[in-house]
């Protein structure tokens, strides 16, 4: 099936996040998702959505600039063109782009939308590897608040189903040890605890030091401990602590993957389409992780459901990502006071239920959605 594009527009989307209980990490607070939603139109008049989820400190993209790269450069390059699936069109971006991958995806995963939607197929039809799960469970972000508002949160999360909590960790003049303590005093050994430090420790010695004094209190993953840039890094603390890591920040294209690879840097690698500059490139990165005998967990910029459904997408759909033992970043039925999308992913016992439908599964709410 050929698809040639007639339009592509982006808009410019505030999204409302919870001030209780925000987001704080090494980076700073996340208190606002300020993202662009993308239409993408065939000349049938069959349309995708996509979903920005733009972090200047993240990824150097805003939803202006986003807006902006869509509409006025990547746009003008393929509306009129002729493409046969979304990896085709996907290849001319980069091509003509370096980064801006938050940009290319929104484009990139609203193309495998509008595909979908034109066979009546979901996606996850399309690429499914196993019989794609209904529920994934959810692992839920704690930012680095001092111990008593830690404990409340965490409290607050367990109460909603979560099993597997993940601190932030590493920021000066807190103490890690304390507040996971206090986490594992309250709520016993139930949850799983995993820790995120963001790029946090600039040493391996640092590094491995943080995660040794967080030990007695049963670690499951430590996420991206080291800088972003410093992959032999982050292959020595893998060797030198028993705990497996969860690469990030430091593999967000598949170069960057074959780098990792090469140097044993991570067991698990996180994965999701803004980062990775598009579903194609997620989809060919988790197989291609799989064959190194690694796996895969979803991360998240803290989508809204527009943008969680097609990382729900990856995470039900394909074997790379073994859902039992390792919980997926889906979390924005915790962070957002509505759903960005008709009809919203629903939460139930500590996770996502997968949408059903083609596509994948969600149109924009029309409320939100506007200039």
């Amino acid at each position: 099936m050929s698809i040639r594009i007639r339009s592509i527009e982006a808009r410019t989307v505030d999204h409302p996040v919870r001030s209780d209980g925000a987001i704080i990490s090494s980076l700073g607070r996340h208190e606002a998702s300020h993202y662009a939603t993308v239409v993408v139109t065939d000349a049938d008049g069959a349309t995708g959505f996509g979903e920005a989820t733009t972090a200047p400190v993240w990824s150097g993209e805003t939803a202006e600039t986003a807006r902006w790269i869509i509409e006025e450069f990547l746009a003008p390059k393929l509306v009129g063109a002729t493409f046969h699936d979304p990896a085709e069109a996907l290849a001319l971006m980069d091509g003509a782009l370096h980064a801006n991958g938050f940009a290319k995806a929104a484009i990139d995963v609203a193309l495998w939308d509008l595909v979908a939607r034109k066979r009546g197929a979901s996606v996850s039809s399309l690429i499914a590897d196993r019989e794609p799960r209904a529920w994934i469970p959810s692992r839920v972000s704690i930012g680095v608040y001092p111990p008593e508002e830690t404990v409340r949160l965490a409290r607050e999360f367990h109460a909603r189903g979560v099993r597997t909590l993940k601190f932030k960790t590493g920021k000066p003049g807190l103490d890690d040890v304390a507040r996971l303590r206090a986490v594992r005093e309250a709520l016993g050994p139930d949850p799983i605890f995993t820790i995120d430090a963001n790029g946090a420790y600039p040493t391996a010695d640092a590094a491995v030091r943080a995660v040794e004094e967080l030990l007695p209190f049963d670690l499951a993953l430590v996420e991206q401990p080291t800088p972003r840039d410093r992959i032999g890094m982050l292959a020595e603390v893998r060797r030198r602590t028993p705990v497996p890591i969860l690469v990030d920040e430091a593999v967000f294209t598949p170069g960057h993957l074959e780098q990792a690879i090469e140097q044993d840097a991570f067991d698990v690698l996180s994965i999701y389409p803004g980062k990775n500059g598009g579903f194609t490139h997620s989809l060919a990165m988790a197989r291609r992780a799989q064959a190194a005998g690694k796996c895969c967990a979803i991360g998240s910029n803290l989508e809204t459901d527009l943008g969680q459904a097609a990382m729900i997408c990856l995470a039900s759909s394909l074997s790379a990502f073994p859902t039992e033992k390792y919980a997926c970043d889906l979390m924005a039925a915790l962070f957002y006071d509505r759903s960005a999308t008709a009809p919203p992913i629903r939460w139930r016992d500590g996770g996502v239920e997968a949408p059903t439908g083609s596509g994948f599964g969600v149109v924009p709410a029309e409320g939100p959605y506007r200039d």
